[in-house]
């Protein structure tokens, strides 16, 4: 939300991690052995229904909540990448994005002795896991084009080829709404397309389609008759998720989602949501476990002014961020992510009369 204090999400300056424990770890998982699992990127969206998708712990930065997980790299030829428009409708649109040249599966393969936990084809977390990145020396950039991290800063290991749109919109807490949404679409179940607004107020898309729009009086927002009912395109969802990301923040988002009850449920498509200032949203875009259970995470983001959706690292070392609760996981751009901050999206509250 862009009206009301407290809807920005300026983030502190970044905080270096320990990296000398991530070189001495580097050197010994090279004589691992990488567990390679099969790319489920290509699987049908139809597969499998939407997942209804579903201790706090001292704030301290401890070196061990970040122990790198150098991954290893991956001898099998792959095929050229082809970046599917049907899965990532954003790919079709006429807006300024970067490139795609492989996905998030293929740029960041499971870190020696790990492999990608098991996801539902057709799953929110099976789509995380195909998206379409950027070509490796892209930076991050604002809306604006400014350029607010470097391709070779050392907490960037990537940049999602999604489009950040041309105003100051699409902020941190925004970045899961964009995920969730462009899943949905993706799948055409429009229907579960809804979100609420900081004031509570329901945002289902099919009130845009009815040619409804919102309308801002005061702090207070209103859907308001103007146009006809009529099927939109993805440019046109794009505008209502615009008019959504200027009206949601941080506590609409935890209104549309709820806890996950354990850190040991975790699911890829989770998200870290810190919700008191500077607010913040981590999005956990992949899983990988050892036979012992150890689990480490793919962690994307995007800060405030908004920027581009990006995957965050602990290190030069490797992309992949140690899962040991009940030890919170240091990122470089924000406060400790708590275990207790976890929460995941759900189905969304069934229309009111009202709103039919």
């Amino acid at each position: 939300m862009r009206g009301p204090s407290g809807n920005a999400c300026t983030l502190p300056p970044v905080t270096c991690v320990p990296r000398a424990a991530g070189l001495v770890l580097a050197l010994a998982a090279c004589q691992g052995q990488h567990d390679a699992s099969p790319s489920s990127s290509q699987a049908s969206l139809k597969a499998a229904p939407i997942a209804a998708s579903a201790s706090a712990a001292p704030s301290v930065r401890v070196a061990s909540a970040v122990a790198p997980i150098v991954g290893s790299a991956e001898t099998t030829p792959r095929a050229p990448y082809v970046a599917d428009p049907k899965r990532y409708a954003w790919l079709g649109d006429e807006r300024e994005l970067p490139k795609p040249d492989g996905s998030l599966e293929e740029r960041f393969p499971a870190p020696p002795g790990y492999k990608r936990v098991r996801v539902e084809p057709g799953s929110f977390a099976e789509w995380l896991r195909g998206l379409p990145m950027a070509p490796e020396n892209t930076p991050v950039q604002s809306f604006d084009g400014r350029e607010t991290l470097t391709a070779d800063d050392d907490y960037l290991a990537g940049v999602v080829a999604i489009d950040t749109g041309s105003a100051d919109l699409q902020q941190s807490s925004d970045v899961i709404i964009r995920l969730h949404a462009e899943y949905l679409w993706a799948r055409g179940d429009k229907d579960a397309i809804s979100y609420v607004s900081a004031t509570r107020l329901s945002m289902p898309f099919s009130r845009w389609e009815k040619g409804q729009r919102l309308i801002p009086d005061g702090p207070n927002v209103f859907w308001v008759v103007k146009g006809k009912p009529s099927e939109v395109d993805h440019a046109e969802f794009r505008r209502y998720l615009d008019a959504v990301f200027n009206w949601a923040n941080s506590t609409s988002v935890a209104a549309r989602s709820q806890p996950v009850a354990s850190a040991e449920d975790l699911q890829v498509g989770d998200f870290f949501l810190q919700s008191q200032e500077p607010s913040h949203v981590a999005v956990v875009l992949d899983v990988a476990e050892k036979s012992s259970g150890e689990r480490v995470a793919l962690l994307g983001q995007a800060r405030s002014p908004a920027e581009s959706v990006h995957v965050v690292r602990p290190g030069k070392a490797t992309p992949w961020f140690s899962v040991r609760p009940p030890v919170p996981i240091l990122t470089p751009h924000s406060k400790a992510l708590k275990w207790s901050d976890l929460r995941r999206m759900t189905a969304p509250s069934p229309p009111t009369e009202t709103e039919k």
